[in-house]
């Protein structure tokens, strides 16, 4: 299980016209890119100030361990089954001194301020509220992320916070679905009230493979035509 965690930890370093678009495998999807779709930087943090949101949900974890050939099948599985009808949060927030040091928040401070909503196609924001008591399977993975990556970033990856929310509604679908329109906010306060925020806009482009414009570029998901020529996808 330690050489699945450390595999996993080195690869983070590293609308209805999408629902009919074809599927890429997990295991096919580039992790670069699939995490270019799931983090983001704050809107309005100024020079003052550092921050990073990073959404992770189960699609992550299954990508990246699908292409793991160093763990044994139980443990990835194992792991698998500890992170799945949930969707994680990781944030980090410094305001950075007039000499360039960096004062990291701790998750309480951000956690009392932080609001997260999704807002599904043509629905109302729903306000999403972090999970209080988890799974102690899933407290060791969180647990051992932390010190792989403070190893690997530094300060950055040991003031990286995990929150994590429950991602299953009894009766339907997933809450949080990466293949489905709607969008994920998140918006977090700094020290002296300013409020900052940026968002991640689903369906997820890496996990659908490209539709070519006339072209030849391809079309990201959540486009109904091509912007060149202006033709129906």
């Amino acid at each position: 299980m330690t050489k699945l965690l450390l595999s996993i930890a080195l690869v983070m370093l590293a609308g209805s016209h999408a629902l009919a678009a074809e599927r890429k495998p997990l295991e096919d999807v580039p992790t670069d890119d699939l995490t270019q779709d799931i983090q983001f930087t704050p809107k309005g943090a100024g020079d003052d100030h550092a921050s990073l949101v990073w959404w992770i949900p189960t699609e992550f974890w299954e990508s990246v361990m699908s292409r793991d050939t160093v763990s044994s099948a139980a443990d990835k599985q194992a792991a698998i089954d500890a992170l799945s009808g949930v969707s994680i949060l990781g944030i980090v927030q410094a305001d950075i001194t007039q000499l360039g040091a960096f004062r990291f928040y701790p998750k309480q401070e951000i956690g009392d301020t932080m609001r997260v909503t999704y807002t599904p196609e043509g629905g109302d924001p729903i306000t999403l509220t972090p999970m209080t008591e988890l799974d102690s399977d899933l407290q060791i993975m969180l647990g051992t992320f932390r010190p792989i990556l403070a190893n690997a970033i530094g300060n950055m990856g040991s003031n990286l916070h995990f929150y994590v929310y429950d991602d299953e509604q009894a009766g339907s679908d997933r809450l949080l679905d990466p293949y489905k329109p709607g969008e994920l906010k998140v918006e977090l306060t700094k020290r002296n009230g300013d409020s900052i925020h940026g968002s991640v806009e689903m369906p997820l482009n890496s996990l659908f493979v490209p539709r070519k414009c006339p072209n030849g570029k391809d079309a990201h998901i959540s486009w109904e035509y091509c912007p060149w020529s202006g033709e129906k996808l």
